[in-house]
């Protein structure tokens, strides 16, 4: 919740600033473009971005990005007929951006440079069932995560318009860096199979991710239920894609 109070001060912050240039704009034939980006429904987010031009070279763009949870059992790699029975997951997110255009365009098109920040929020639930291969005794546990990240980035791209009305915005290169906090709880219907639990994820960790990330994953078991915490894990991404638009 903080992260959250954080960025929506910054993008105040961005906001207020960008009214202010607004003093120095030039008569714009268009200066706002609705779009949709299909790239992040994949991600289970329905994503929206407003641009609004300052002036001919300059713009403040606002992206929210609406949780869209469903299954994603038979996805992903994800088999049906495995001890998985359940998943689905849903992303949220708000992403602030001071887009630069780089021509000489009254419009908003071109080449663009576009630094931004971003807060992101990721939910999923899962139920595993099946029989233990050891002990012959059927097992049952319920996966609840809810994770966060906090990011900053710069993007490049390049938008078009067809007709001046429809955008096509391509960010072809999108390099972000942040930090992804949040827990994962696992609810077994025995203490034993919350012990081998908690320690598949011990192992999982230690063997698989670098020390100082490893070092940031805390993995607790009470009774039944285990608990993985992560705290400020450093968050790499790359950004690309196409939005299509309305500009008006």
């Amino acid at each position: 919740m903080k992260k959250l109070l954080v960025f929506v001060i910054l993008a105040g912050w961005v906001l207020f600033v960008s009214a202010q240039e607004d003093k120095n704009t030039v008569t714009l034939e268009r200066k706002n473009v609705l779009k949709f980006l299909p790239v992040n429904l994949p991600f289970q987010s329905l994503s929206f971005e407003f641009e609004r031009m300052i002036n001919a070279k300059n713009s403040f763009t606002l992206g929210i990005g609406l949780p869209n949870q469903k299954s994603i059992v038979g996805k992903y790699g994800i088999d049906g007929s495995s001890d998985l029975k359940t998943a689905e997951f849903g992303t949220m997110h708000l992403r602030a951006a001071y887009r630069h255009y780089t021509g000489k365009n009254v419009l908003p098109r071109g080449f663009y440079i576009e630094p931004y920040l971003k807060y992101q929020e990721i939910k999923g639930a899962a139920s595993i069932s099946g029989t233990d291969s050891q002990t012959n005794l059927p097992y049952k546990g319920d996966l609840n995560a809810k994770l966060n990240t906090m990011n900053v980035g710069l993007q490049f791209g390049a938008q078009f318009l067809i007709g001046k009305r429809i955008s096509l915005d391509f960010y072809f290169l999108g390099l972000e860096a942040g930090l992804l906090s949040g827990n994962a709880t696992a609810v077994t219907n025995a203490p034993t199979d919350a012990i081998n639990i908690a320690d598949d994820i011990n192992k999982a960790k230690n063997d698989n991710l670098p020390a100082f990330i490893a070092d940031k994953i805390t993995v607790t078991q009470t009774g039944n239920q285990v608990n993985a915490k992560v705290s400020s894990v450093p968050y790499p991404w790359i950004r690309g894609g196409i939005s299509i638009g309305f500009a008006f």
